[in-house]
């Protein structure tokens, strides 16, 4: 049995040699082949690592599948969402129901960190001692209990010990957070990338770090943050969830809000509770449907995505074996004259195995190696952090799967070359057994290979178009020279001094205080009418210094804006936007100035509006504006300074103010025209992931007609110097094989772009207002699937036109 085992190792190497100097007698089919695979291969191996990266999320909690995270929806707010921060008194109310073993509350603290006199922005969390229980978190050094239990103590992971000591040795080192020092008392381990709850550093509930009003165990009030629960083995989430809802709805805040002007109309729950199991938070469709839904993921699409690795790995293959199937035909006196000289059908078939099991194992590695190179922008283009594609577990999966395709793959060109019959090819007759059924299921396979193109194409150009236009859109105002700051912790006194102090620094020509920046929707008011009319409102408000608007260069339609000369940060009046203006039921804008349209609010003062705003662009192209009424402040989240100076410049100008005023606060700024293109992030990601995908599928469709074309030439090539015999041209030529694959483009055009315009019509859908789109996505999709099959064709095209009538017909 040894001998046998040697021998068939012997003649298998001997078959890769063989095969390998067969590859590279035909360098041009042989790059082809291996890198179209790679290629494949490649978008394979990205694509299913991307997949079992996302299915993977919080896979290191132990006893993942009893931690669950609630969820909270304010259904009070015109625009309410699912999100994660949950009202913290709702830990004491989970505790007392008896079903959870451990709880733990999670507030943000928004205090960079200052080390060694330099200020870093750190995710630090304040969260209770059952935290990293709950979390199976083991410090690498350091007490993890101690640190939560104490005012002071502070908890790093190890990159953020690294980012801000330079060092892991940091027990006993001492930080600023605000005006307090925090001393690090443990270093816990980096988190992995695939986790829906990140934090560098962690804080006691007891922090210093936190507002003295936020420093206890049991918060009784509407502070909201995280809340995790770990419940016991075999405990009822349904049932916890519902009295959860139960204890939200019996709080007396609830019960306020249910009889003011933001619950009297409301039908249903005011604030909604869900608890998410945390191995399914990433899937969570609530979660992937709220404002924070670009770090959460769809299961659907994400699978999706592992059944177009598999399809664009069939497509490849199925390519491949076409290819080899055409040069199987064209060896067939080789293989006659092998079988002849005594070669066993085994080895005719032991042959082809070994050299398509060559090709796999050499388009694996240059896929492996494509796949490598492309990870930072794949990673780009799914907008994670991806690690751990390259382990060794996982490549040596994929060269085992390279193999297994080779074998897979090479069984029909093996099957091709046993049926040669050796006296008939000998001969000087083909044994092409080809039969019609196999040539239309290749040409089938084309044309739904074009098509699957074209619908790409088309999808990603109306998608790509539609981004650019509502990125590039006029948000109602010139944002060119204006930079936002986004304020720290602070006291108003503070804002509002460094925002007068600011405007006069010189290259600043002025600044302007709100409650949020235009075009970005986090922070977000909502105000309770009651209408002189009869009946109630809720409608968005946005605060406003009295300089805004000339800073902004809004213009108004109707009466004034507030004024710096005219007005003081507390005066009694408001704005409406067009949007507001309707709802109210006024005809004109010019009817609602002066009007006093809402009722005497509790301190007894009324709303005058004095003027009224155009619809700027307050959210994003998806959304019509909404009723609007803006108040007067003098000191809120972000200030809007107008300048010409450059960032860098900027940063240096205002640096001494910055610092008189917030020495513990770092500066964040970016430009107004920016915020914009926040609102389509997901979009820019989608364009670019249908992008590539179109560059495959084309890439895959060419290689697709490039096959069809060289079977096509070999398989007529009696024809074709039939009619050159009897004269045609070479242009005539080129227009039969021109036509044959012009229909494949064409029938491929009618599958696939209807399915397009669907898709393009689902999209657009969602917004409000569409770029003019027309039907030119459709063409160009076109344009690009012409473009790819004439590329394909061209060699094999060239080759029937050049081909020797005497040549030919002796072969």
């Amino acid at each position: 049995m040894k001998i046998n085992f040697n021998f068939v190792e012997f003649n298998f190497a001997r078959d890769l040699r063989i095969g390998w100097r067969q590859l590279m007698q035909e360098p041009g089919y042989s790059a082809v082949t291996v890198l179209g695979l790679a290629l494949a291969c490649a978008a394979c191996f990205l694509l299913l690592g991307f997949v079992a990266y996302c299915l993977n999320y919080n896979s290191h909690v132990p006893d993942g599948e009893r931690v669950y995270v609630v969820k909270q929806r304010i259904n009070f707010f015109p625009r309410p969402d699912w999100n994660t921060r949950a009202t913290l008194m709702l830990r004491d109310a989970a505790l007392a129901s008896g079903v959870v073993e451990q709880a733990s509350n999670a507030q943000q603290i928004q205090h960079p960190l200052r080390a060694a006199n330099e200020l870093h922005e750190v995710r630090m969390y304040a969260v209770d001692p059952s935290f990293g229980a709950i979390f199976g978190i083991k410090p690498l050094s350091g007490d993890l209990q101690a640190a939560l239990n104490r005012p002071d103590g502070l908890v790093l992971t190890r990159e953020t010990a690294l980012r801000l000591f330079g060092h892991t040795e940091v027990l006993g080192k001492t930080v600023g957070a605000g005006d307090d020092v925090l001393q690090v008392l443990a270093v816990i381990p980096d988190l992995p990338a695939n986790t829906t709850v990140r934090w560098e550093a962690l804080g006691g509930p007891l922090s210093r770090a936190l507002k003295p009003e936020d420093r206890t165990l049991h918060p009784a009030g509407q502070q909201r943050g995280q809340i995790f629960l770990k419940l016991r083995a075999g405990a009822d989430p349904a049932r916890l969830g519902a009295l959860l809802q139960d204890a939200v709805e019996a709080s007396p805040m609830n019960q306020s809000m249910r009889k003011g002007p933001m619950g009297r109309s409301l039908t249903g729950p005011g604030v909604e509770i869900r608890l998410a199991a945390l191995p399914d938070a990433y899937f969570d469709p609530d979660l992937a449907s709220g404002r924070d839904k670009r770090n959460y993921g769809q299961r659907a699409s994400t699978l999706a995505l592992a059944g177009v690795a598999l399809l664009i790995l069939a497509l490849a293959m199925s390519n491949w074996i076409n290819l080899a199937t055409v040069r199987t035909l064209r060896r067939q006196r080789e293989i006659g004259m092998r079988k002849v000289l005594g070669a066993s059908a085994a080895r005719v078939a032991a042959q082809f195995l070994a050299e398509s099991v060559l090709v796999a194992l050499l388009a694996t590695s240059a896929g492996i190696v494509l796949a490598w190179l492309l990870l930072p922008l794949f990673a780009d283009l799914v907008d994670r952090k991806l690690e751990g594609f390259f382990t060794p577990a996982r490549l040596a999966l994929a060269w085992l799967a390279g193999v297994l395709a080779g074998l897979a793959a090479g069984a029909w060109p093996a099957w091709t070359a046993l049926r040669v019959r050796a006296a008939t090819v000998l001969a000087g007759r083909d044994s092409n057994s080809e039969t019609v059924g196999n040539l239309w299921l290749r040409r089938t396979l084309t044309v739904l290979q074009f098509a699957t193109a074209m619908a790409l194409a088309g999808v990603t150009v109306a998608v790509g178009w539609q981004t650019w236009y509502a990125t590039n859109a006029d948000p109602g105002f010139d944002p060119r020279g204006l930079t936002l700051l986004n304020m720290p912790l602070a006291k108003e006194e503070q804002i509002a001094g460094f925002a007068r102090a600011v405007a006069r620094v010189p290259g600043i020509e002025g600044a302007a205080i709100s409650a949020e920046a235009i075009g970005r929707d986090a922070n977000k008011i909502t105000g309770a009418f009651n209408l002189r009319s009869g009946g109630e409102m809720r409608m968005e408000m946005k605060r406003a210094s009295p300089e805004f608007f000339d800073l902004y260069r809004i213009r108004p339609v109707a009466g004034r804006l507030f004024s710096a000369e005219r007005d003081q940060p507390t005066g009694r009046v408001a704005l409406l936007n067009m949007a507001a203006v309707r709802a109210l039921g006024y005809r004109t804008a010019e009817e609602a100035i002066g009007k006093l349209p809402f009722a005497p609010g509790p301190d007894g003062t009324d709303l005058t509006v004095i003027g009224v705003a155009p619809d700027v662009r307050h959210q994003s192209m998806r959304e019509r504006p909404g009723p609007i009424v803006y108040t007067l402040t003098d000191a809120d989240s972000v200030v809007t300074l107008r300048t010409q100076l450059d960032q860098q410049a900027l940063a240096h100008a205002i640096g001494p103010v910055w610092r008189q005023y917030f020495p513990n606060g770092k500066v964040y700024m970016r430009s107004a025209a920016s915020v914009f293109g926040d609102s389509y992030r997901q979009d820019l990601r989608m364009v670019k992931i249908l992008g590539a995908a179109s560059l495959v599928a084309l890439a895959l469709a060419a290689f697709g007609i490039y096959v069809l074309s060289a079977y096509t030439v070999q398989r007529s090539r009696r024809e074709i110097v039939i009619r050159k015999l009897y004269g045609a041209s070479n242009g005539a030529i080129a227009r039969r094989l021109g036509r044959e694959f012009g229909l494949t483009v064409a029938v491929a055009g009618l599958i696939g772009l209807p399915a397009a315009a669907l898709a393009i019509r689902y999209y657009l859908d969602g917004f409000a207002e569409h770029a003019p789109l027309g039907a030119w996505p459709l063409a160009a999709a076109v344009a690009l699937a012409l473009v790819a099959a004439v590329g394909a064709t061209a060699k094999h095209t060239a080759a029937a036109i050049r081909m020797s009538p005497v040549q030919a017909l002796r072969s």
